[in-house]
């Protein structure tokens, strides 16, 4: 999924470098998801369209608590907290703006995948009964490599903004729902489904702002990440915004 995720953001900067390297009709630049080219007389392309925006950020997580099952025993305080090592993407599909003047809203349709780490990495989730507990893997050939649960969520996103000129500044919040969770290493390969250990709805508030097509997002969880009798903990985001 990385590398995909990777691949559609080298993508889409390779286009930018190609569109600065035409003639390009400014008046017609609305916004990146539609770039009219041209060079000189002879129109190159009409309606290069990208689905924007993406968003690449990390998240730490708040207000940690464990309960219940997590609370004992010597996996516990499992999950890392640590900057840079829990990955976020997001992918706006769809979008409808309604502006007047330098005011805006829009409201639209978005996918947002999720990854966590654990604080060692000899550590998965499994299922037990009706819960989830942290456990170590004891695989025979396996290298500490990538043990991490994952979530994705389809969500509906709204943004308030105003625009000077070319910069943007925008707050607004989302209601998302969960359709995939699961635990997952490599090498061996193992992916283990358990949509359970999630929250299977989600609402969050986010701001941020962007001059062009680039910029930065930070948002937070108002809602726990997972079920209230395992943990509080909520999800604070940040990172690069493209596309806005």
């Amino acid at each position: 999924m990385k590398k995909l995720i990777l691949a559609i953001a080298a993508l889409a900067f390779s286009c930018a470098a190609f569109a600065q390297d035409r003639e390009i009709d400014l008046e017609e630049w609305d916004n990146f998801n539609k770039i009219e080219l041209s060079k000189g007389r002879t129109r190159v392309e009409t309606n290069l369209t990208f689905a924007f925006p993406m968003y690449f950020g990390w998240t730490t997580l708040t207000n940690i608590n464990y309960k219940g099952t997590w609370s004992t025993g010597s996996m516990s305080n499992f999950l890392n907290f640590d900057t840079g090592k829990n990955f976020v993407y997001g992918l706006q599909i769809l979008g409808m703006d309604i502006r007047y003047g330098a005011f805006g809203i829009n409201l639209g349709a978005r996918w947002t995948f999720m990854d966590f780490t654990f604080r060692d990495s000899y550590t998965t989730m499994v299922q037990a009964g009706n819960s989830f507990v942290p456990a170590a893997i004891n695989v025979t050939g396996y290298n500490g490599a990538k043990s991490k649960i994952h979530a994705s969520y389809f969500g509906i996103p709204m943004r308030l903004s105003l625009n000077f000129g070319k910069a943007t500044v925008y707050a607004g919040g989302s209601v998302e729902f969960l359709t995939n969770g699961y635990a997952k290493y490599r090498a061996p390969k193992s992916k283990t489904q358990m949509k359970g250990l999630f929250n299977s709805f989600r609402a969050t508030v986010e701001g941020g702002f962007s001059y062009g097509n680039l910029g930065m997002f930070v948002q937070y969880g108002l809602t726990p990440l997972f079920p209230a009798d395992l943990s509080d903990a909520r999800t604070l985001t940040f990172g690069i915004l493209l596309g806005l």
